[in-house]
């Protein structure tokens, strides 16, 4: 079976046009007889600038609320693998994701002794405590929600104090 020149694609002998593209298939009068055909290796082709995950998609998973996966993703990305820690646009959200996650987690380790304390204190606090904790929850989800949507977007979100401190780890 002969491969079209233009193409790539098999063909059967003496068929005159590609039935894949339409080219024709015969040599030109004068024109040397066409190398043995190779075959034509074509692999996926790349989603992203780096010819991996696309720059948007790895700075979205960064903010992955589920309990470890954003900060996994954001130390990869960020800080580890080669392709990735290299584009600033994604440094800049690993790095507010870790701080970020690093802040809601002093929040919630404070939280959680003065609500211990309060417990004990008057168990009212105890029922005060547990809707507050869930509001605040709720917040920090939508909060982390915003920023992959804004990450997928292709947008650089400063947060108040924390994408300051990002935007400068991010640049050097």
């Amino acid at each position: 079976m002969a491969v079209c020149p233009k193409c790539g694609s098999q063909i059967s002998d003496g068929v005159k046009f590609c039935g894949a593209c339409g080219s024709s298939v015969e040599p030109a009068p004068n024109a040397p007889a066409p190398a043995p055909s190779q075959p034509v290796l074509q692999g996926p082709a790349p989603t992203g600038a780096h010819g991996g995950m696309a720059p948007n998609i790895a700075a979205m998973l960064t903010y992955v609320p589920l309990c470890l996966i954003g900060l996994v993703c954001a130390v990869l990305f960020g800080l580890i693998l080669e392709p990735y820690k290299n584009d600033r646009f994604i440094r800049f959200h690993a790095w507010q994701s870790l701080a970020l996650h690093g802040a809601f987690l002093a929040f919630w380790v404070g939280w959680f002794v003065l609500s211990a304390v309060l417990a004990a204190v008057a168990r009212i606090f105890a029922i005060v405590t547990v809707p507050i904790s869930m509001l605040v929850g709720l917040g920090a989800l939508i909060l982390m929600v915003i920023l992959m949507i804004k990450a997928y977007g292709k947008e650089s979100f400063k947060l108040p104090v924390i994408g300051d401190w990002a935007e400068k780890r991010a640049s050097g």
